[in-house]
């Protein structure tokens, strides 16, 4: 009785391992093959590579936008509008700057357009501010 049920249990054992599937993580070894910018995600039985934000290729290869383009999707590299300006380490068209005093870039109709008067680009957020400040009383 014992050797039957030991039986019946080792062929289920083989069945079960006979039905898993082994995945190799290629990711694990060199990133996959992946560009050194790019981001490898293991799937069973293979892999992808993908292009890291502010990078764009198929994700073998992945390069940085050039100066005054910013990354616009996954392969794409786009110019900077008009009378603004970016590095090459853009990642997105809020990198681009206007070149002209005082202007903002407004990223929806990728224009450069100068500040209302009292009001001073905040080169950071990309947006106007009121240069005028509240004096707190004594």
């Amino acid at each position: 009785m014992v050797r039957v049920i030991l039986k019946i249990e080792m062929e289920n054992l083989n069945f079960f391992f006979l039905k898993k599937k082994i995945d190799i993580d290629e990711c694990l070894t060199n990133n996959g093959g992946c560009s050194a910018n790019a981001i490898c995600t293991n799937t069973i039985g293979s892999f992808s590579c993908t292009c890291k934000i502010g990078y764009v290729g198929d994700g073998m290869i992945c390069s940085s936008c050039n100066e005054n383009e910013y990354p616009f999707n996954e392969t794409t590299c786009l110019s900077c509008p008009e009378n603004s300006t970016s590095l090459s380490s853009s990642t997105s068209i809020i990198d681009c700057k206007c070149i002209s005093f005082n202007h903002y870039l407004d990223v929806d109709n990728l224009i450069c357009l100068p500040c209302d008067y009292g009001f001073k680009v905040d080169e950071i957020l990309n947006v106007c501010q009121s240069m005028i400040f509240f004096l707190k009383k004594k």
